[in-house]
């Protein structure tokens, strides 16, 4: 969960905070482009208050890639898979953070069109942050369920598994093994995969999650991000 979330608590931005007039007005500005939901309406899908949105707005539309890309026809209101990979490299730059981006990417992605925009952004955030533990959990779930099939099976957790992994680098102590992220896999598989059937519910991920102490403190790391 820490790989999921901590990031985007830079989205806060230590810059000035602009007029409250100013934000507002940007956001209708960019309505043209992808018709974003009113602020309104956000608040009251989200647990967050206008404020807050106001804050995360800003900071979703200020992020920048590493490199320059080609323009985007409304660079502020969406962001595409290649940017998102690239913005998120920039927090785990002694690792590859390319595959875990992309899982991650079409997990806040609900609607599949090729782009996160402000909606999607703060949905998934208010979820990981905010919301319940079956919330957080269920999310998590869907992330590891690769193929959207209702479970989650052995290579799709090892898949998951192995980009995080590659994802923090080398610079781990200690040292991790090349066979660390199969055996990881290897016991939380054995241990979730209730009535060994060779794949993991919805419901066995649940009940799992919440029997271990540690993936519940996880849970709270972010609670008061904001």
């Amino acid at each position: 969960m820490g790989a999921v979330m901590g990031t985007f608590s830079s989205l806060q931005t230590k810059q000035r905070r602009p007029s409250k007039d100013k934000i507002e007005d940007e956001l209708e500005m960019t309505m043209v482009c992808y018709r974003p939901e009113g602020l309104e309406q956000l608040e009251a899908q989200t647990n967050f208050t206008k404020r807050e949105l106001q804050v995360l707005y800003r900071g979703f539309k200020n992020v920048r890639p590493t490199r320059p890309l080609e323009s985007q026809e409304c660079p502020s209101g969406a962001v595409n898979e290649e940017t998102f990979k690239q913005i998120y490299a920039q927090f785990f730059p002694h690792g590859d953070a390319s595959m875990y981006a992309h899982y991650l990417f079409h997990a806040f992605d609900t609607t599949q069109t090729g782009s996160v925009k402000f909606e999607d952004f703060v949905t998934a955030l208010s979820i990981l942050l905010r919301g319940t533990v079956h919330e957080k959990l269920r999310w998590t779930f869907n992330l590891y369920d690769i193929n959207k099939d209702g479970y989650i099976n052995k290579e799709e957790m090892m898949d998951i598994v192995k980009a995080i992994y590659d994802m923090m680098g080398k610079y781990t102590y200690p040292v991790l093994k090349e066979d660390t992220p199969r055996q990881h896999v290897d016991v939380f598989f054995q241990k979730m995969d209730k009535n060994k059937d060779g794949i993991v519910t919805l419901d066995e991920f649940l009940e799992s999650c919440q029997e271990d102490d540690n993936i519940m403190r996880s849970l709270q790391l972010f609670q008061n991000v904001m």
